[in-house]
């Protein structure tokens, strides 16, 4: 391996372990030392690494299409909160002290990360392993970014609690990793600057406007999935279409699977959050086991007065717990429908029976083994 090579290596497996502990000690760590550590690695950046130079095609043009963007998105969010949401006061208002705890470090943040993005990829980091060529740097360089997008939001989320950690992992890490592409991508061929300007205007403005729509996180999560894929296109289609050289087949497998991606991203975003037609949950018991075993994952239609027949699987609250059980008989009782439910294993039936109010909804797919890494979190938390 060349110097330079093991020089870049170095350098991010470095930042790699930097950012991993400030990820899990982050409540602890104020955004201002944070911002100071992300400046010292990227002044240290510019002096180990040369700067080559990255073909900028129509940069003034696309800047200005970045900031109406950015723009744009913030109205999109204020746009469905004022349509779907009610809005809350912030709980940090706009002021001197705003600016020198938050604004500041995350600028320099942001700026600090952005500017090390560009470096980074514009590095030559190939080696060779097995008669093939590959630039590992280039994917160092994406999981870097994202540990960085996910410590600027881990203040609001106490790691050490367990709906926050999922909560982090299920849609914030989602959400980061679909960003973190578009920003690569636009790096590349257009700079940092655009970007800069971006994510200042889509950040930012939290600590700027005095109210907030009080809005689910999925949704916030499923809008910043969305977004970068649609300005990945618009940017594709309108500035790279014919200026930028590169294999058509290349391009058309980076589109599928890019595109790929956000679908299966967009598809587990809502399943987890449970706000749409079908929903998922994970057993956590084995009185299912034959038909759902404990560690596996049912997909599940949302229960609106639909038909439930004896022999179906329903998943009900019991006690503030989601149980999932069959459906072994229906009677009618004063006009109430009464539904009695059974683990496939247990010897006798539920204790109470189950009305529509307490019906999630009806067990329609399951998935093996899908929920064992779920179920190892939450025995870590007991």
């Amino acid at each position: 391996m060349k110097k330079d090579k093991l020089k870049l290596y170095i350098f991010e497996i470095i930042f790699l372990i930097i950012l991993f502990i400030a990820l899990f000690v982050s409540n602890k760590i104020s955004k201002q030392y944070l911002s100071i550590i992300l400046l010292l690695l990227m002044i240290l950046s510019k002096y180990l690494f040369k700067k080559n130079k990255i073909i900028k095609n129509a940069s003034k043009e696309v800047m200005i299409l970045m900031i109406i963007l950015g723009f744009l998105y913030v109205g999109i969010f204020y746009l469905f909160g004022l349509i779907f949401y009610k809005f809350n006061s912030q709980m940090i208002l706009f002021s001197f002290k705003t600016i020198i705890n938050f604004i500041i470090p995350y600028t320099i943040i942001i700026i600090s990360s952005e500017k090390l993005r560009f470096i980074l990829l514009s590095q030559n980091g190939k080696i060779r392993i097995r008669n093939t060529n590959y630039d590992y740097s280039k994917g160092l360089t994406f999981i870097i970014m994202i540990l960085i997008d996910l410590i600027l939001y881990v203040g609001v989320y106490n790691l050490t609690v367990l709906n926050d950690l999922l909560a982090l992992l299920g849609f914030i890490s989602f959400a980061s990793i679909s960003c973190n592409l578009f920003y690569n991508y636009y790096s590349k061929r257009f700079g940092s600057i655009g970007i800069i300007i971006y994510r200042m205007i889509t950040i930012l403005y939290v600590y700027i406007i005095p109210i907030i729509p009080n809005m689910y996180i999925y949704f916030r999560s499923f809008l910043r999935m969305l977004y970068p894929y649609l300005m990945y296109i618009l940017l594709e289609n309108t500035y790279c279409k014919s200026n930028f050289v590169g294999s058509y087949k290349l391009k058309k497998r980076n589109a599928v699977f890019i595109t790929s991606l956000i679908v299966l991203m967009t598809i587990l975003t809502m399943l987890i959050s449970c706000q749409f037609r079908y929903g998922m949950l994970v057993v956590g018991s084995e009185s299912m086991s034959g038909s759902l075993d404990k560690g596996d994952v049912t997909i599940f239609e949302k229960y609106h007065n639909q038909k439930i027949k004896s022999g179906d699987i329903i998943i009900f609250n019991y006690d503030d717990i989601q149980i999932v059980h069959r459906v072994v008989d229906i009677k009618s009782v004063n006009g109430i429908i009464r539904y009695y439910t059974k683990g496939d294993i247990n010897k006798e039936k539920d204790p109470e029976y189950r009305t529509y109010k307490d019906i999630v909804g009806v067990s329609k797919i399951k998935i093996k083994y899908l929920g064992i890494p779920t179920l190892w979190v939450h025995s870590l938390f007991k």
